[in-house]
């Protein structure tokens, strides 16, 4: 490389580095997947500098990974459950689910452990308000006269809606958080 080259190199690396420190500060603000530090950039030019032959210095970008929260996975699953047949005492799609069967198999599969009856399930949350309910959040019913305060569960999925195993002779489905079910409604909780 000869020296006019290395001129050319150097005014465009410095450029270069003009820009990305710019570039950096806007992408800080607006905190971007993907950005090219200064620090790489210099590392680039001195391996260019150390080692002319190179044509293209090595600059590694790392894209910043999106943790999702499991109970949103717990959700994608309990939806691919929709259309499956009721079963009281059920928990697998083979066989049927009862609402706490559909509940714990979701979050099963979405590796995290909650127990295996409504009630149980509504012991096992945290409570959160109707207002601050989020996808992945339980919510819970007292549909029956019995004596259990909880006795049917469901998965909020959004927009007033969650999904539930109903009662024998029905399957499972999506269901409006409408005037009958918040009269039925006992609290929300989230794992």
């Amino acid at each position: 490389m000869n020296a006019l080259q290395r001129v050319f190199l150097t005014g465009i690396c410095l450029f270069s580095l003009a820009v990305v420190n710019t570039v950096s500060a806007t992408q800080r603000a607006h905190s971007s997947k993907n950005s090219i530090s200064a620090t790489q950039i210099r590392q680039a030019y001195a391996q260019l500098i150390k080692n002319p032959s190179l044509k293209k210095p090595k600059i590694e970008v790392k894209a910043k990974k999106k943790s999702t929260p499991a109970r949103f996975h717990a959700v994608t699953v309990a939806k691919k459950q929709i259309h499956k047949k009721y079963r009281w005492g059920g928990t697998t799609p083979r066989t049927g689910f009862d609402c706490s069967g559909l509940i714990q198999y979701a979050f099963k599969l979405a590796k995290i452990y909650i127990p295996r009856t409504a009630a149980a399930q509504y012991k096992h949350t945290k409570r959160i308000s109707l207002s601050k309910i989020q996808a992945g959040d339980l919510i819970f019913f007292h549909t029956r006269r019995t004596k259990a305060r909880v006795n049917h569960v469901g998965i909020y999925m959004g927009n007033g809606k969650f999904i539930h195993a109903p009662r024998k002779e029905k399957r499972v489905s999506i269901a409006k958080l409408n005037k009958y079910w918040r009269r039925k409604f006992v609290g929300a909780g989230r794992v």
